[in-house]
């Protein structure tokens, strides 16, 4: 029986994560807590007694969605649920949907910033109207290294929301990163989860108690962000909130068994 399952991990292929996570700390200009493979994040679940982890990978460019997919879907999958990476350039969404519905893929992962579009942009419409039963996880808010015009604030977030109203939506980093005064003016209440991605020790607890309790518990999904927080850190700001066993259960895994169908 699953107790804990991460919503949000980032890892590559062994080949390539040396490189990969350097130009990631060169843009964030932050420093990873973990390893970003398969068997630094095995470690960190295990420290941190997580029994299953969804792994977000972002496709930058449309010609690395393929491969990008062909590693996620090989992962074990009973310690890791995969998550598909897509690009609104990317041409061949209709045979990559067929691709990943066979393969079981229950979602994927958007990051506008770092792939180079807006929420308003014509492809990415286009490319919501085609998901279907998919679950979206997007970026949501500032970037750990702040940029001046953010794609993803809770207005546009709300905006995508209102337009697609029945696509089922995850707002990673409690609704909007170092934006949470907008998450409250336009995305609190709205049917959309939010994860608690890199959330902890960048907000104060009590605030982050209110956001949570003020949206619906059931609508909050636990995240880590490995490896720029480890599982272990994330479990114990969650434990800080001092929330109802059940809750913090539902956020830990209830909710995102019933979400992906577990």
């Amino acid at each position: 029986m699953l107790t804990c399952l991460d919503f949000h991990t980032h890892i590559f292929p062994d080949r390539v994560a040396d490189r990969a996570i350097a130009a990631l700390i060169e843009a964030y200009q932050a420093q990873p807590q973990g390893e970003a493979t398969v068997a630094g994040l095995l470690r960190a679940m295990d420290a941190a007694g997580v029994d299953r982890a969804v792994v977000c990978p972002v496709a930058t460019r449309p010609d690395q969605v393929v491969s990008i997919n062909r590693w996620v879907t090989s992962l074990d999958r009973e310690r890791f649920v995969p998550f598909a990476a897509l690009h609104p350039d990317f041409e061949g969404l209709e045979e990559e949907l067929r691709f990943l519905q066979d393969q079981g893929v229950r979602g994927l992962k958007l990051q506008p910033h770092f792939q180079g579009y807006e929420l308003e942009s014509p492809g990415l419409l286009r490319m919501f109207e085609r998901l279907g039963d998919f679950v979206v996880l997007m970026h949501g808010g500032q970037e750990i290294k702040p940029i001046p015009s953010v794609p993803t604030t809770p207005e546009r977030l709300r905006a995508l929301h209102d337009r697609f109203p029945e696509q089922r939506l995850v707002i990673a980093h409690l609704g909007g990163y170092q934006m949470w005064e907008g998450v409250e003016e336009s995305l609190l209440g709205q049917d959309v989860y939010f994860d608690l991605s890199y959330t902890f020790d960048r907000l104060d607890d009590a605030a982050i108690a209110r956001l949570v309790a003020a949206h619906g518990a059931d609508r909050i999904l636990f995240g880590s962000d490995y490896p720029w927080m480890l599982p272990a850190q994330a479990r114990a700001g969650l434990r800080r909130l001092g929330l109802p066993p059940e809750e913090e259960q539902m956020i830990l895994v209830g909710n995102a068994m019933a979400l992906l169908g577990l």
